[in-house]
């Protein structure tokens, strides 16, 4: 076999090393902390036997969402913090709630940048740092796509018409059986790129396939570089980001023609020609407030892409885990018939779902939504930051050292009866429930807690100043994209839904869930 043949091999023996070694260096005499972290309260370690640590290590690429929920019981519902083993970061603080508003401290004392920076591993993955360090792409989301997305609506809803013809089918009264991650996710990309880039390029199913393969591959890629020593990561980086560079390539050769296009028109004399309102021409007036540097056209492309990789892959995500939570529910009669009763009211009330007024209105669907992101987790210990350089003081003794990592066991909050009655269950209608009859809907507009809202029991889109700037358009879409799905098709899951699976600090994608699928017959 040759070096290449071995090449993967090779990689996976070297990552579970050097995950080993710096586990052990960050909790043994061969770190400056190690006083530390012998002194604080650990999670997932066996208290006997040969290489406790070691073995840790190797039990957390499979076990920490078990650890995490460990340790948050033991520990963080007393307002204590604990350490957990990670392969990837070496071991992680995690927090409990009551210590959130640390995360709103400067980036000075709590770097939430450089930890974005490590996880993404730019400077493989994308090929040039300092494009995903200045963050004129970030800018553009904050500006158009937060709260004002209601411009959006009516092409978002006429692309999902389209989407989900062309991906599910138009065949009324007809059983067929489809696999839901992927068609799902096709779904969701056309809908949102529609937004991104506009037509006719957001139905190009070149560019939405090798988009999607750019972000599995920057997904995992980084995962895999962040577990490398440092000092091999210059020369088994690059090796491992060839997959997302050969994705990212073709991608350019269908992006670079047209953004070239879009800036010749922006450019041009004549003023008088309606210029288009997406986020590609917002790209472009942002780029030119730079220099001409930004404005290359290859540059605003691969910007472009950097918007894909962290909006498309979750959304398609999140909105999967919605639909086989809900057709998965033992429940899920009452939870159909109620939704559509809705989705029916609304599109009377407003001529359809094509406003953002209407999409508002849909407080049982935006429920759902919400308790599908609160129980179907991304991550186990998310929103993770590094102490900064002057450590970080808890009182009472407690003193995290610079460069430590700390983070919030977000899935095990998500999960806690405290909080939630019946926490492991997927309750469709729990956060609407309250507000039906006459009394209630006067006050729901005010007080429902709806699925952009976040709150130290619901932490998927973050917490604080950091919280995803993108959630309103990502919550807009998916309302829309389950109303349409609820009103045009009949939905059964096929067998028992896969086990969720944790790796490393991940939840998988369902990636092999299949559903069954009925275009619903109009009367």
């Amino acid at each position: 076999m040759s070096w290449t043949g071995h090449l993967p091999v090779f990689l996976f023996l070297l990552i579970i090393f050097s995950a080993l070694y710096r586990v052990a260096r960050h909790l043994t005499g061969g770190n400056k902390d190690a006083g530390f972290w012998a002194a604080i309260p650990s999670v997932g370690v066996p208290t006997g036997g040969i290489l406790p640590w070691t073995r840790a290590a190797l039990n957390a690429i499979t076990g920490m969402s078990r650890c995490a929920q460990i340790g948050y019981d033991r520990y963080c519902r007393s307002n204590a913090i604990f350490a957990l083993p990670s392969p990837g970061a070496g071991a992680v603080v995690a927090i409990p709630p009551s210590l959130l508003n640390l995360l709103n401290r400067s980036e000075s004392q709590i770097r939430a940048f450089d930890c974005q920076i490590e996880n993404i591993q730019p400077q493989y993955m994308i090929g040039d740092r300092k494009l995903y360090e200045n963050i004129l792409h970030f800018e553009v989301v904050r500006q158009h796509m937060t709260k004002d997305v209601g411009h959006f609506a009516a092409s978002s809803l006429e692309e999902l018409d389209v989407a989900f013809r062309d991906v599910w089918g138009a065949e009324e009264g007809v059983w067929k059986e489809v696999n839901a991650w992927d068609t799902l996710a096709r779904i969701i990309a056309r809908a949102s790129n529609r937004a991104f880039i506009g037509l006719p390029l957001c139905r190009n199913e070149e560019l939405l396939e090798q988009t999607r393969l750019y972000a599995n591959a920057v997904y995992i890629g980084s995962t895999l570089i962040t577990a490398l020593p440092i000092s091999v990561r210059p020369i088994f980086g690059h090796i491992i980001a060839i997959p997302a560079k050969r994705s990212l390539a073709k991608c350019q050769e269908i992006l670079v023609p047209f953004v070239e296009e879009r800036v010749r028109l922006w450019r041009s004399a004549d003023k008088t020609h309606k210029q288009p309102n997406d986020a590609v021409q917002w790209m472009i007036e942002r780029c030119a407030k730079c220099d001409e540097y930004e404005m290359q056209p290859a540059r605003i492309a691969q910007r472009l892409l950097i918007l894909n990789l962290v909006s498309i892959f979750t959304t398609a995500y999140a909105f999967t885990n919605v639909v086989l939570d809900l057709y998965g529910s033992d429940q899920k009669e009452d939870y159909i018939s109620g939704l559509r009763a809705e989705c029916d009211h609304v599109a009377r009330t407003h001529g359809g779902l094509s406003t953002k007024a209407a999409v508002d209105e849909m407080y049982r669907l935006d429920s759902t939504v919400r308790e599908s992101l609160r129980v179907s987790a991304f991550g186990i210990v998310t929103l993770q930051r590094i102490v900064g350089d002057a450590g970080l003081d808890l009182g009472q003794g407690v003193q995290i050292p610079a460069g430590v990592r700390i983070g919030i066991p977000s899935q095990a909050i998500h999960h806690d009866s405290t909080y939630h009655e019946n926490a492991h269950s997927f309750d469709a209608f729990r956060f609407s429930r309250p507000f039906e009859g006459p009394d209630g809907r006067r006050r729901q507009a005010g007080e429902q807690k709806l699925s952009v809202h976040v709150d130290e029991a619901f932490l998927t889109y973050g917490f604080g100043k950091h919280a995803c700037p993108g959630r309103w358009f990502a919550s807009q879409l998916m309302k829309q994209a389950i109303a349409y799905m609820l009103t045009n098709y009949d939905v059964e899951c096929v067998g028992q839904r896969p086990e969720k699976k944790a790796v490393l600090n991940m939840i998988l994608p369902p990636v092999q869930a299949r559903i069954r699928i009925r275009r619903r017959v109009k009367r």
